[in-house]
């Protein structure tokens, strides 16, 4: 099974990143590892949180892990900020030095498309209303 990552649930299928299991495992291992010593409101630290459950229920019941950006824990008065940080997460998740923080040799050419799909729906995350945040 492979797992999903949508800006919401009427997304159009060419803006989806669709990731194997062992894919989505090395995804959020990248964007976990990139986050770690970055300074972080609560509020980003449940983003992460967010992220570090993804891994653990793909751990568990692999093709379960997809998820919507509309599904992560936004708050619309730290939107601008919250979507800046993940942003960088993101850029920083793209980074050799990250990638060597991995216990394995990640495919570069394989993940780093996703993560810039990422990326882009943050951007379009940071572009949505109060009411498709669902806050």
């Amino acid at each position: 099974m492979s797992n999903m990552i949508r800006l919401n649930d009427t997304a159009p299928n060419d803006q989806w990143i669709v990731m194997s299991n062992q894919g989505t495992d090395c995804f959020l291992d990248l964007l976990l590892a990139a986050s770690r010593g970055m300074r972080k409101t609560e509020h980003q630290k449940k983003l992460i949180f967010f992220l570090k459950d993804q891994k653990a229920i793909n751990d568990i019941a692999p093709g379960t892990a997809g998820f919507d950006l509309d599904e992560m824990p936004w708050r619309e008065e730290s939107l601008r900020e919250d979507t800046g940080f993940l942003l960088h997460v993101a850029e920083e998740a793209e980074s050799q030095d990250v990638f060597q923080k991995l216990p394995y040799e990640a495919d570069r050419e394989t993940v780093l498309p996703w993560l810039r799909q990422f990326g882009v729906l943050v951007r379009m995350m940071s572009a949505c209303s109060k009411r498709s945040v669902g806050v």
